[in-house]
């Protein structure tokens, strides 16, 4: 039985959807690592399917703990992701919990960052 192009247009259009959607993280389940249980767009873990997520948000999991590694040898644990209002919690690895002496290893600033704008820029 030959298909319609009604029916030939529809399974593109199907086939097409697929494929945008695929690639912008649509047909990916979401990751987990430690208590960090729903890594969805734009966060990726490494060894996720090359077109789920950003590569530039990748995090890895090591020891069952969600890690960012920021800068070149410098890593930060992952204590929340909030998709809602767009935040990722972070912990410097020189911190310990309940122990109020403990010292940053890295100290960061607004130049660290590429996106960043000085407050003179903002109208």
């Amino acid at each position: 039985m030959m298909m319609s192009r009604r029916g030939n247009a529809f399974l593109l259009l199907i086939i097409s959807l697929q494929q945008i959607l695929s690639c912008r993280g649509g047909g990916c389940s979401p990751s987990s690592c430690g208590k960090i249980s729903n890594i969805k767009h734009p966060f990726r873990l490494k060894d996720d399917p090359a077109n789920c997520g950003d590569q530039r948000y990748e995090l890895s999991c090591e020891n069952n703990r969600t890690v960012l590694y920021l800068f070149p040898g410098k890593s930060y644990g992952v204590e929340a992701i909030n998709y809602n209002n767009f935040t990722i919690r972070l912990v410097d690895p020189g911190i310990s919990e309940n122990d109020c002496s403990t010292l940053p290893r890295y100290s960061l600033s607004r130049s660290n960052f590429s996106d960043s704008y000085e407050f003179s820029q903002i109208p």
